[in-house]
């Protein structure tokens, strides 16, 4: 823009300054021609009186300095000449002036030499006698004027044009120094009247491309918490293979620093298979794969991106296998479960219906298909609850409310008392009206599994002892402790598990199903407390329940 400027302003002024000299010349030319025609008629004037007599004696003398004069007769003869010889004159009718004077009195004529740069002007009067006075001047043309005029003008052009070199220059800086120090990051105003709707535009345009940045920067941020927050690792790269995004996750997978964008992907990446499928992405080929990595499984997706470059995404599939493996285990367990007792009845209806018990056995029989019923009939019950609470499902009649944990202990109590009786314990229950938000029904069943498993293994005249707590930091806390078999060690972390038996066959002896504490855990777990256990062999057991407090 200044070089323009510079450039313009130049141009403008030797323009300028050209058309003014050619102006100048052309009103000095006028005014000149007009002085000299002004400068004959009056001479010519002066003797329009005379005759031709007269003017030759008055010529006899020294004539006016450049003009030049002649006497001509009516027939276009020299008579007189102050230039030269009159008789070596040639004939001067046939010129303007002399036709003009004698048709009308007097005439004017202008003759210009090319050769000379010279314009000579004449001027004829009739006089006295009928013959003819003319009188000639001759000065500079205007192309004459011009050439003599050159090396002056050239002068006095090349000296304002220095002028103006140095002149447009500062002008230039002075014009463009307010635009230079327009402040873009703050509000605009415009330096000058004329870049108004310049200034508009700008303040117009930096707003749109201001809310995009935010808008930009917004999206950026979301989909950086989204990648961040997520569980899976996710790597970005471009068609080139360099990354583009690395997540806390696959960072975290791979060891490597969160900013690792612009490092060629295949230098994160060195398993060999990881490092095949990479390149297939990004030829734009699909594919999975499966990988293990520090004793986690993980599922790889290797997935093109349309416009280049390719998204690899690591889910951790560890939990999902390992439910995979309890749903099997859990199955083949509820199939080896229900056998038994279905098997047991079998046998013994067989036996029945072949006549092959003796009288008066009958009854003994009978009694032990009712007793593998009842085993089955539980055991159902429990694999349809624990089912039901690992879908996380509930009936209408399990809605949570407000419930009275030492209310619901000891309907449980009540309810086992006659099994108690029987072992000879005893069940005690003891706390504060604590209420806690929860399905009544599965508060009933988990004190009531805690409690009779106290029961079926504690020692005659034992204790079931149930102490339930609040308080305002630590929220409920439930501890049922007995003294009863204990639990070895080696089994204390399993016995939570489905289907696990510290000792089978004393389960069995008891109608024990394996459910009990896995329930427990199921329900604790889905009302958001922790549970945990601490047991002595042959002293006793405790089990505690945690309810965290609510906002």
């Amino acid at each position: 823009m200044r070089k323009r400027i510079y450039r313009s302003s130049m141009s403008l002024t030797v323009l300028c300054l050209a058309l003014a000299s050619v102006l100048l010349c052309l009103v000095f030319y006028g005014q000149l021609s007009s002085a000299v025609r002004l400068e004959l008629r009056q001479h010519a004037q002066v003797f329009r009186d005379d005759n031709t007599e007269s003017l030759l004696q008055i010529l006899v003398g020294p004539a006016s300095p450049g003009v030049r004069v002649s006497l001509i007769d009516r027939s276009g003869v020299v008579i007189f000449d102050s230039s030269g010889l009159a008789e070596e004159m040639p004939n001067h009718l046939d010129r303007r002036e002399v036709a003009a004077a004698l048709e009308s009195g007097s005439g004017e004529s202008r003759r210009f030499s090319e050769t000379l740069g010279e314009e000579t002007y004449n001027y004829a009067l009739v006089l006295e006698d009928g013959n003819l006075l003319r009188l000639s001047k001759t000065s500079s043309s205007i192309f004459g004027l011009f050439r003599r005029s050159l090396l002056a003008i050239g002068g006095i052009v090349l000296a304002i044009a220095v002028a103006a070199y140095l002149f447009a220059g500062r002008l230039t800086r002075r014009i463009v120094a307010p635009i230079n120090k327009m402040d873009f990051r703050s509000e605009l105003a415009p330096p000058y009247d004329e870049l108004a709707p310049f200034v508009r535009t700008i303040s117009r345009q930096r707003a749109h491309i201001e809310q995009q940045m935010e808008e930009l920067r917004r999206r950026t941020a979301t989909i950086e918490a989204i990648m961040n927050s997520m569980s899976e690792g996710m790597i970005m790269a471009d068609r080139q293979g360099l990354v583009l995004s690395v997540n806390q996750s696959a960072a975290a997978f791979f060891g490597i620093d969160e900013h690792a964008a612009g490092k060629n992907i295949l230098e994160i990446v060195r398993n060999l298979d990881l490092a095949e499928n990479v390149r297939a992405a990004l030829a734009g080929r699909r594919s999975e794969m499966g990988m293990e990595h520090e004793e986690k499984a993980y599922r790889v997706y290797f997935s093109p991106v349309q416009s280049g470059g390719a998204i690899i995404l690591f889910l951790d599939i560890t939990e999902r296998l390992r439910a995979e493996q309890l749903r099997r285990e859990f199955s083949a367990n509820v199939s080896h479960e229900l056998k038994t007792p279905l098997t047991s009845i079998y046998g013994n209806a067989q036996l029945l219906h072949s006549g092959m018990v003796r009288l008066g056995d009958e009854g003994a029989f009978y009694e032990k298909i009712q007793d593998e019923a009842a085993r089955l009939m539980t055991l159902i019950e429990d694999i349809l609850l624990i089912s039901r609470l690992d879908e996380g499902g509930q009936s209408e009649e399990e809605l949570w409310e407000w419930v009275n944990l030492c209310e619901v202990a000891l309907e449980a109590a009540a309810a086992l008392g006659q099994k108690a009786a029987e072992k000879q314990v005893t069940i005690q229950v003891s706390g504060d009206r604590v209420m806690l938000r929860a399905a009544p029904s599965q508060m009933y069943q988990m004190f009531s599994n805690l409690m009779d498993n106290s029961i079926k293994y504690n020692h005659p005249e034992g204790q079931v002892e149930v102490v339930i707590s609040e308080k305002e930091k630590e929220g409920v806390r439930i501890l049922v402790s007995d003294t009863g078999i204990g639990i070895p060690q080696e089994s204390q972390e399993r016995v939570f598990e489905r289907f696990y038996r510290v000792d089978k066959s004393r389960s069995k002896a008891t109608g024990g199903t394996g459910l009990g504490l896995a329930i427990v855990k199921h329900i604790v777990l889905s009302h958001g407390g922790n549970i945990g256990l601490e047991s002595v062999e042959g002293q006793g057991t405790k089990v505690e329940i945690c309810f965290c407090p609510t906002a």
